[in-house]
């Protein structure tokens, strides 16, 4: 069988681990994957991944705000640091590094995934080994999986609406290419892309079985952070998402709905909010139902990632918050008197982002990433409501948020409501090019800083369906390319 990178980095947020003992960096998967033990560990090295700066650890936290005008880069401090990403001046030769990094972690899923289908026998037979212990694991592979795959087709395939309507072998009803559980397969495999509406098809599918899968109570052993581990709530909570991304409003609202009354989350209240961020209520707060761990002891941390960006007196400072996003944010709000501000006299009346405020102790740069949180479910119950003809439920999930923002309260639900409201709750944490990009909304900026390029793009641009790098096609060559970057 073939060998799989794992990379066992120490501790990995998640293992138990020797700190003196250098960890492995290669396993040969029969080794790894021969013991229970080495299955479990396995599956908790799927969450590094996350906090990688291609994906959540920059790239599609905090870049997407860059991207779509809640915050403008390098203009103060004329660095120009990250302004390639405001300008959408991407290209096929670099690509988006998200496809490299979501894939390279579903293939350790699948292989775990495999090796928990066909050697389960093996792992029973360990004492103390049960059925339940395997489905748990099985559940949270599953659930990291459909989080790869569904990052991949929101960022490099067009909104489901459009590919749903697209005729089959139109390039517009393309998703992502599936890749076998079998590694012995998938290391000679060159999938072509399949279905969009079929990738969400996958998605749903893996998020359902992993709901049946998992013991309603499992947390995972030796967890630094139980936030940043797969569970019950999280992964009902990516399936409301995924729901209201499909437009079925029916089971968004009903998974959200699930979370919210599971009594195992809460929405933080303003002094909350504040603090929620960096500190040790992090761990314990029941607002953040899934999360990215980043740690100094772990090894973890991104120079120039989103905590380093938008610290401005510590860090770098070269990501703030746009004068759009300002325009739409109540004075006594807490989401804007908690923004932060610079030292230097000359920045005066200019706001940097607050929610990566870094370990006590330690500089911003170990950030850790907000994923899922319950005011999300909240905000997806709200749109799922309105979209199935209930705005005053609606309105009602609408005024929970702002209720404990120090908000002003929305007196009429309406699409528009529902946006901003999303675009000032999950400001700085990835969500607004989706929001623009699912709904077809153009993009319209006013604070640009320094750039002018592409600012304004309308929802039938080519630029919203990311390019796939050059290089993956020198691996795989049955890809098609989006079209535009040829």
């Amino acid at each position: 069988m073939k060998k799989i990178f794992l990379f066992l980095i120490a501790a990995v947020a998640l293992v138990a681990c020797d700190l003196e003992t250098p960890p492995p960096t290669e396993l040969d998967t029969d080794k790894a994957l021969s013991t229970y033990s080495g299955v479990d560990q396995a599956t908790a090295i799927t969450y590094a991944a996350f906090r990688s700066s291609g994906w959540y650890g920059l790239n599609t936290s905090l870049i997407p705000d860059v991207m779509c005008g809640n915050c403008v880069a390098g203009d103060l401090r004329n660095t120009q640091a990250k302004t390639s990403f405001q300008s959408w001046l991407f290209t096929s030769t670099g690509g988006f590094s998200v496809y490299s990094n979501t894939y390279g972690n579903l293939i350790r899923c699948n292989n775990t995934i495999f090796a928990l289908k066909n050697n389960a026998e093996v792992y029973l037979s360990e004492k103390g080994v049960t059925q339940q212990d395997l489905d748990n694991l099985m559940a949270e592979c599953l659930f990291v999986r459909a989080y790869c795959y569904f990052d991949l087709v929101r960022w490099y395939a067009q909104p489901y609406a459009v590919a749903k309507a697209a005729t089959p072998g139109d390039v517009k009803s393309l998703g992502m290419p599936i890749v076998s559980e079998n590694p012995d397969e998938s290391a000679v495999a060159r999938p072509a892309r399949d279905l969009a509406v079929d990738n969400y098809k996958n998605i749903i599918s893996d998020l359902t079985t992993a709901l049946k899968l998992m013991e309603p109570g499992y947390t995972r052993a030796n967890a630094l952070d139980q936030k940043a581990c797969a569970s019950v709530g999280a992964i009902e909570a990516l399936l409301a998402r995924v729901y209201l991304y499909v437009g079925d409003y029916v089971n968004a609202e009903k998974h959200a709905t699930n979370v919210i009354n599971s009594g195992k989350y809460r929405i933080a209240n303003a002094n909350e909010y504040k603090t929620l961020w960096g500190e040790a209520t992090w761990t314990t707060t029941p607002e953040i139902i899934f999360s990215a761990y980043v740690d100094q002891q772990d090894g973890g941390g991104i120079n120039g990632g989103p905590g380093s960006l938008t610290e401005p007196v510590e860090g770098y400072g070269d990501v703030r918050v746009s004068k759009d996003l300002l325009s739409i944010l109540d004075d006594n709000d807490v989401r804007k008197t908690m923004l932060r501000v610079s030292d230097k006299v000359e920045e005066a009346g200019f706001f940097w982002p607050n929610k990566y405020q870094g370990k006590p102790g330690v500089n911003p740069m170990y950030s850790s990433l907000p994923l899922i949180r319950i005011s999300e479910m909240y905000l997806v119950r709200a749109e799922a409501r309105y979209n199935s003809g209930n705005p005053n439920g609606a309105l009602d999930d609408l005024n929970v948020i702002t209720s404990n923002r120090n908000a002003e309260p929305i007196v009429v639900a309406t699409p528009d409501a529902i946006f901003n409201e999303r675009r000032k709750e999950l400001a700085f944490e990835g969500h607004i090019y989706h929001d623009y990009k699912r709904l077809q909304k153009d993009l319209v900026r006013n604070d640009m800083g320094i750039m002018s390029e592409n600012k304004d793009i309308p929802a039938s641009s080519y630029l919203w369906c990311m390019p796939i790098a050059e290089s993956e096609f020198d691996v795989n060559p049955n890809l098609v390319q989006n079209p535009g970057w040829n």
